[in-house]
């Protein structure tokens, strides 16, 4: 298997686990939100898995970089910064890139 293929392979893994923790972090926001737990258990619970989530991110991230796929919008909704395409050569801008040029 080549180099490419295996990239490709362990984007579509960690695809599949920002998935889960993504669910499971909602679920958690449930919970604290509605009061379901009298614990701080949840609260403990959702940060480590934020924390993995923004690894994860971090890594398809730098792999979609790596096997140039272009991020959109909706791809990088999980991240919070919104991406638009530059017309003029296909580079991606946050708005914070913006604000600094």
């Amino acid at each position: 298997m080549d180099d490419l293929q295996a990239f490709r392979d362990e984007l579509v893994a960690l695809e599949a686990i920002e998935a889960r923790l993504s669910a499971e972090r909602r679920r958690l926001h449930q919970q604290i939100d509605f009061g379901y737990s009298e614990s701080d258990a949840p609260r403990a619970r959702e940060r480590e898995v934020s924390d993995q989530r923004r690894a994860i991110h971090r890594r398809i991230d730098s792999l979609q970089e790596l096997l140039g796929i272009e991020r959109t919008a909706a791809a990088s909704a999980g991240s919070g910064a919104p991406v638009r395409e530059l017309a003029s050569d296909g580079e991606h801008e946050r708005p914070e890139d913006l604000a600094a040029g």
